[in-house]
């Protein structure tokens, strides 16, 4: 049997970055990964992160013919026909997935943590009713892994994570069809070198948008939607209709799913904690996942760190600070954004065109919020102003009034939603209760995918 501080189940971007932050504090670390080393992290081809995450989060830098892909400054977005640009600027690094993934492999190698490719997990192994480690399948033979954590970073199939049993702490829910975005990555050439792409457009509207790839004759067209990928086509479609695009080969088709719900109410229980996408942990105004698990992997780090150091038991309770922390400060902004989006994202193609024209949510600076992880906030004077500029589009038949209570009231369940998780428990004991408030504000809030293009 194998004895670990922690052991980690995935070794993509958080599974990495959390094996580095706690190797180099000195624990013993060992990431278990179900690919082989030559298709870890391949998801997608090209990924984006904002350049300024690298110094913040100490990551290694990608280097140009290796993993770095192309590199842009500014991003615009339009309405549903195209119109009222928002612009903001933001230095933005692309990058190849799989290459990438390899270098954090070796960034966390080289600080003491152990990989071990091809091993599927199997369960998770109890003492006394605590976790205290999992059963591994490694070269076709069963392997006992003993930790003293154990974390899930194993994306949506989250597999240690459903296994645990009801009464354990953290929901072991499993991420549904509906709980998730289908995301479709054209890659294509254009014909004209005056349409090449230097910089990211979006329609969100449509979800879809069109970034730079490694090809520099090249883009990447993507569509992300609720329900399916066929749905997503449908979208794809609809949205060539109406906006005209440079003309273009396509070159390569990728395909990938990124969990769209509201994370479990507790990350963590006794010996164990949930991480990344099999904690539902992304960017609810892009779906971005790869620095918004890296918060969290930080503050769990440094919780963790001086646990272990302690030589105490990995309870609950000492690790609930992880909750408390992430809940007060990202968290709280990801779930009222999530919150408000579902009623912001509620309207028709006119309507969307009117909202960007007034600058009715779909501002720079609202978008320059959700891109710095800020919460969406309005003064008292720019919800007045708002609420004038709906009323003019209700008597001119620009705006219907099942829209601006839809988004009235995707608003007021933002702000509930967030002062919900200001509020989230400073201890276990008044968990359950928070959590009894916390289902019934939910289901106030509905579904993105209730809202679609038709």
């Amino acid at each position: 049997m194998q004895k670990y501080d922690v052991l980690i189940i995935g070794g993509a971007t958080t599974g990495s970055y959390f094996a580095h932050q706690m190797a180099r504090r000195g624990h013993k670390v060992l990431v278990i990964e179900k690919s082989s080393a030559d298709k870890v992290g391949n998801k997608y081809d090209i990924f984006h992160m904002c350049k300024k995450d690298f110094s913040r989060f100490g990551l290694p830098l990608p280097v140009p013919g290796e993993d770095l892909a192309f590199e842009f400054s500014h991003q615009v977005y339009y309405s549903a026909f195209g119109h009222y640009p928002k612009r903001r600027e933001s230095d933005v690094v692309g990058m190849h997935m799989h290459a990438y993934t390899l270098r954090m492999n070796e960034w966390a190698k080289k600080v003491g943590a152990e990989y071990i490719y091809n091993a599927t997990f199997i369960d998770l192994i109890y003492e006394e009713g605590k976790v205290v480690g999992a059963k591994c399948l490694i070269n076709n033979s069963e392997v006992t892994i003993r930790a003293r954590i154990v974390a899930d970073c194993s994306g949506i199939p989250s597999v240690a994570r459903t296994k645990l049993p009801m009464y354990y702490g953290v929901e072991n829910f499993t991420i549904l069809p509906t709980d998730m975005f289908y995301v479709t990555l054209r890659y294509v050439k254009y014909k004209d070198p005056k349409d090449y792409v230097k910089a990211c457009t979006s329609w969100t509207y449509y979800k879809t948008w069109e970034a730079p790839q490694a090809d520099p004759e090249g883009a990447i067209l993507g569509v992300g939607a609720n329900h399916s990928f066929e749905y997503g086509d449908k979208i794809a479609q609809e949205f060539e209709s109406k906006i005209t695009l440079p003309k273009y080969k396509v070159t390569k088709v990728e395909k990938g799913t990124t969990p769209y719900r509201r994370p479990p109410y507790s990350f963590v229980a006794d010996g164990f904690i949930v991480m990344g996408d099999a904690a539902c942990l992304t960017k609810p105004s892009a779906g971005e996942g790869v620095t918004s698990s890296m918060v969290q992997a930080e503050i769990a780090a440094k919780v963790i760190d001086n646990v272990l150091k302690s030589y105490a038991k990995i309870t609950t309770d000492k690790l609930w600070e992880i909750n408390k922390t992430y809940y007060s400060g990202q968290g709280k902004v990801y779930a009222g954004l999530l919150a408000t989006l579902v009623g912001a994202t509620s309207s028709s193609e006119k309507e969307n065109e009117f909202f960007f024209k007034k600058d009715i949510v779909f501002s720079t600076k609202s978008f320059e919020a959700m891109a710095e992880d800020k919460p969406l906030s309005f003064s008292l004077g720019e919800t007045i102003m708002m609420a004038l500029k709906m009323l003019g589009g209700v008597i001119t038949g620009k705006l219907s009034i099942k829209t601006i209570k839809t988004l009235l009231n995707g608003m007021s369940n933002g702000k509930k939603v967030t002062k919900l998780y200001e509020n989230y428990p400073s201890n276990p004991g008044d968990f359950v209760e928070w959590a009894k408030e916390a289902d019934m504000v939910w289901a106030q809030c509905g579904s993105m995918a209730d809202h679609d293009v038709e």
